[in-house]
């Protein structure tokens, strides 16, 4: 049995905001990860692109009080998932359910105060890895 025509993966679309006027020294970004079911990595960049230019705004949106757009920076990645229903012998899931685990990303700190402080939500330098 051969690769199923789609499967799904996940896309991680960088988002930042823009002041409208003035001065930006800090940009403030959103990842967001969008799950998609495409044929190809090819695809589901397209795809992920599409859908961030598609939460690009204008209007309304303020940060620290002042107007800003919100703009598309780009796709960071592309990723197929751990646990792929389309993928039969992939994994043990059949279906997308709550809790399941469809990606991962892998990262390095050089200490435990690094880490301590990216467990807890707080500033933290880390070394992307894939």
């Amino acid at each position: 049995m051969g690769r199923p025509e789609k499967v799904w993966f996940a896309a991680s679309v960088i988002m930042y905001f823009r002041l409208k006027s003035g001065r930006q020294r800090t940009f403030p970004i959103q990842e967001n990860v969008f799950l998609i079911f495409a044929r190809d990595f090819d695809e589901a960049r397209i795809r992920a692109e599409e859908l961030g230019r598609a939460e690009e705004s204008q209007e309304g949106t303020r940060w620290n009080g002042k107007p800003v757009e919100v703009v598309f920076g780009g796709v960071r990645k592309v990723v197929s998932c751990a646990a792929d229903p389309a993928v039969p012998g992939s994994s043990d899931v059949t279906k997308l359910y709550d809790g399941v685990e469809a990606t991962y990303s892998s990262f390095l700190v050089k200490s435990r105060a690094e880490l301590d402080a990216l467990i807890q939500g707080k500033p933290a330098t880390v070394v992307y890895e894939e």
